[in-house]
């Protein structure tokens, strides 16, 4: 008697966001993680709903834009979604997951990121203002979510989060951390070469990455005032919007405004380089449901501190210096012995470069093929 056919492969279908083009980070998850999961046999099936409204109207209005992302993500995605043939399908972002409402939840997988805006809500991170709308949209998402068959959580963070928050079941959530999106490697002389061509000079260069008002851009020029009143000629490089409104002032009234240099928007291919051009990452977030910088910055050979917020005690480990994000003095502490203790400085490095080398796609994928398969298990 022959021997039994091979059981076929999962075939998955990954739903990326609509025009993912807009946000790296979940294009890039969506991609890397696809592609490891095709390196282990794996039948992936990217679905990308087509842009509905002309890139060109959109430039021109903001309203073009709105009524693009609304009937876009709405109305052509959903139908979209109506007809795929595949075993499973994944939700790389639970800002998607209105997509449940067409799927069959039993075969459907969600990751979820973060749930900052609840964190906010519920007063976890200081003081800002949650916009209504935003929070209800966020609310009618996570609801979506509670179908899905199986979530995954970027950080046992936001697997916390998902428990008391949104009220999931624990044992149907599963921690995977994400990979690097790009090759991230200490190459001084690139570092150098890009700083020099930024015209970002000599001396101590501390990078600061994000926007958002969860990222402490206060805090940031907090440790930077105290490092250059403790005598350390200390500058900040920031990527993202130039600083302004309170933080701004804060900047001014602190006299350390001259002494900030404003990257804007960096490009993908360049951020490599970057973290090899400066001298510490300083990364004091009041939360983080993951927060890639820190392993980037590690695997470039870049130090880094950090505060312990949210996921961030969990994804650096022992590899960064860490305090609370308030604590100025301790972060200014941790930051200037980094910029002028060799010793210190290298064993950060040596760590940095080994705790970040866990964060591999790979890894990713053969945790996620387990996940796919309990999900697929349970619909036989």
């Amino acid at each position: 008697m022959p021997p039994p056919a091979p059981a076929p492969e999962l075939r998955v279908a990954l739903l990326h966001n609509y025009r993912d083009e807009q946000q790296p980070s979940m294009r890039l998850y969506a991609e890397r993680l696809g592609e490891a999961l095709d390196r282990r046999g794996i039948s992936i099936a990217r679905v990308r709903a087509p842009g509905v409204v002309p890139d060109a109207w959109r430039r021109r209005s903001a309203l073009w834009s709105k009524i693009d992302t609304y009937a876009g993500r709405y109305a052509v995605y959903p139908r979209l979604v109506r007809k795929l043939d595949a075993d499973l399908v994944h939700i790389v972002d639970h800002g998607q997951s209105y997509l449940l409402g067409e799927l069959d939840a039993r075969r459907t997988i969600v990751t979820c990121h973060d749930l900052i805006l609840l964190a906010l809500a519920a007063g976890r991170i200081g003081g800002a203002k949650v916009p209504p709308v935003a929070l209800q949209v966020f609310r009618v998402m996570m609801e979506f979510a509670r179908r899905a068959a199986w979530v995954v959580a970027d950080s046992r963070q936001t697997k916390a989060d998902l428990v008391s928050f949104v009220g999931l079941d624990p044992a149907r959530i599963t921690v995977i951390h994400p990979g690097l999106n790009q090759r991230f490697a200490a190459d001084p002389p690139r570092g150098r070469a890009w700083r020099e061509g930024r015209g970002l000079g000599d001396g101590p260069l501390i990078l600061h990455i994000g926007r958002g008002f969860y990222k402490n851009i206060a805090g940031t020029l907090r440790v930077l005032a105290r490092l250059r009143r403790d005598g350390i000629d200390a500058r900040l490089a920031r990527v993202g919007h130039a600083i302004a409104g309170e933080d701004r002032a804060l900047a001014e009234r602190l006299g350390v405004l001259p002494h900030v240099a404003e990257l804007g928007a960096v490009p993908d291919a360049e951020i490599p380089a970057l973290y090899n051009a400066v001298d510490l990452l300083l990364f004091p977030s009041h939360y983080e449901g993951f927060g890639w910088p820190p392993l980037e910055a590690m695997a470039s050979g870049t130090p880094v501190v950090s505060s312990r917020a949210g996921s961030l005690d969990e994804i650096v480990g022992d590899a960064a210096l860490t305090a609370d994000p308030e604590d100025i003095d301790t972060l200014a502490w941790h930051a200037g012995t980094v910029l002028t203790d060799a010793d210190v400085r290298a064993r950060l490095v040596a760590r940095g470069l080994a705790h970040a080398a866990r964060f591999d796609w790979d890894r990713t994928a053969q945790e996620m093929i387990a996940v796919y398969r309990i999900v697929a298990a349970g619909t036989r």
